[in-house]
């Protein structure tokens, strides 16, 4: 056995590469399993998308990913969220998704305040904050704040953590309660840190909230906390129990003839494409996952089967027509969709690999199957003979950002039917994206500076608001220090694909 594997050990092992290779390959064609998301502005804040060069306002239920750049006014706020975390961006702050995959989390405050909460483990692992060029690392669940200007990076816990700082030269461990400011000295070329304390302002009150959702939230029972958006259906919706689909969730309030995907907005979002923004406060976890059952005279949320880490996708839907399809009822073209039904299967537009369709589509259909490509037969949806279950729109609508509710021509029975009938449904066709149109741009702003740090800062506004004064004694009576030699930190393994 030894002789075997000593003479036949090269040859396996440059199969194997070859297999990890072109499995390597295929999966960087595949988008990230987990987004973040907008899911509150108050004041004024910006976006700006991966790749673009303007700043937009900042829409609630926008997904975030790898690439996007958030800022606010001095009057602004963000709320993010990242599965089971919470952040919150200050006022007159900026900062840049650097990397969010299903394996890391890395974010660059640039200027600010930045507000984090961690309720698991695993992902506390996962996350790193850069601010400077020093990085902050998450031991463990908790509350934690970054803070930057011109001068200094500050890093803070609050009731509860364990924040790890690092330099390139040097390292410290903050623990609950602490809060140290940290700089580089050029005279020595050493990096240097003081205590300071908490600042008592808006975004300290944020942090005091509890980090750790209640145990017993009815919704911690039929979806994960890593399934952004998910915290927000108890507070907006209840649960029913289905003898076919298991557990239901349906909205408290909406409006007359309300109909999913039908209130909100199509955007173009890299590297999915078009990508359902909705308008509700609580309308992203029911848009980009699950499927839609029309049940008791209502529509209702099919979460489907429980998975600890659910992938994202832009929109449940299938698609009749598409744009420059003629489908003509005296008003042109026309581009529509359904919401999927449970055990229907989601066919991206963009590229995926087997592995993907088989990840966004794992907790819907049961175990089934699935066919790599959609039947090219037309397929009838079930969702597509419940009343206002398919909308339909100009489809210079999607470019226009329209609002669909506003945009939206209801068709006849059987005007519907001919539609679904004449097109294969599946994903709309991947296309160029839009050239931006309307899009808010902070005057005399370069394309890489953001609106918020536009104006210059007098001498008296270069500190952070609440910001303590660097003290000259540390709390046990010696005098500003020097931090200890870094010691090595293990780096984040490589993303292992699947053999």
């Amino acid at each position: 056995m030894q002789l075997i594997v000593r003479t036949r050990a090269g040859r396996w092992l440059a199969v194997g590469v070859l297999a990890l290779t072109g499995l390597a390959a295929q999966a960087m064609d595949d988008p990230p399993g987990r987004v973040g998301r907008v899911a509150d502005v108050q004041g004024r804040a910006w976006l700006q998308e991966a790749g673009q060069g303007e700043w937009i306002d900042g829409l609630r239920n926008r997904p975030l990913t790898s690439g996007d750049r958030l800022s606010t006014d001095r009057d602004g706020r963000l709320d993010l969220q990242i599965g089971s975390t919470a952040l919150q961006l200050g006022a007159g702050s900026e900062l840049q998704v650097l990397r969010l995959d299903d394996d890391r989390i890395e974010l660059m405050l640039v200027a600010g305040s930045l507000g984090l909460r961690v309720q698991e483990p695993e992902v506390a692992r996962e996350i790193e904050l850069r601010a400077g060029d020093y990085r902050f690392l998450p031991v463990a669940p908790g509350a934690y704040r970054i803070d930057q200007d011109s001068r200094s990076s500050h890093g803070g816990v609050g009731s509860a953590g364990e924040l790890a700082f690092e330099s390139r030269d040097a390292q410290l461990n903050l623990r609950a309660g602490q809060r140290a400011e940290f700089w580089h000295d050029p005279a020595d070329g050493r990096t240097h840190y003081s205590w300071s304390t908490l600042p008592a302002d808006g975004l300290a009150a944020w942090l005091q909230q509890p980090v750790w959702a209640p145990e017993r939230r009815a919704e911690s029972r039929y979806v994960s906390p890593e399934m952004t958006g998910a915290d927000d259906l108890d507070r907006y919706g209840r649960w029913a129990e289905h003898p076919e689909y298991g557990a239901l969730w349906t909205p408290s309030t909406v409006v007359a003839g309300w109909a999913p995907y039908r209130y909100g907005r199509w955007a173009w979002v890299s590297p999915w494409g078009w990508t359902w923004v909705d308008d509700a406060p609580w309308g992203f976890a029911p848009f980009h996952y699950g499927r839609w059952v029309f049940w008791g005279g209502r529509w209702a949320w099919a979460p489907g089967r429980y998975v600890r880490r659910p992938a994202y996708a832009p929109a449940m839907v299938a698609w009749v027509g598409s744009p420059g399809v003629s489908v003509s009822v005296h008003i042109g073209p026309q581009v529509g969709w359904v919401p999927l039904a449970p055990r229907e299967v989601y066919y991206p537009a963009y590229r995926y690999s087997p592995r993907y369709l088989e990840h966004v589509n794992q907790p819907y259909v049961h175990g089934r199957p699935l066919p790599p490509q959609p039947p090219r037969e037309p397929v009838m949806y079930t969702n597509r003979g419940v009343p206002g279950g398919v909308t339909m729109v100009p489809s210079n609508a999607l470019q226009q950002r329209q609002t669909v509710a506003v945009m939206q021509h209801r068709l006849d029975d059987h005007q519907v039917q001919r539609v679904v009938q004449s097109q294969p449904t599946r994903a709309l066709p991947a296309v160029a994206p839009p050239a931006p149109q309307g899009a808010v741009q902070a005057p005399r702003v370069l394309p890489t500076a953001s609106p918020a740090l536009a104006q210059p800062r007098s001498p008296a506004q270069r500190t952070l608001p609440g910001a303590a004064v660097r003290p000259e004694i540390e709390p046990d009576g010696n005098s500003r220090r020097d931090l200890p030699p870094r010691m090595a930190v293990p780096q984040a393994p490589a993303r292992a694909e699947a053999p």
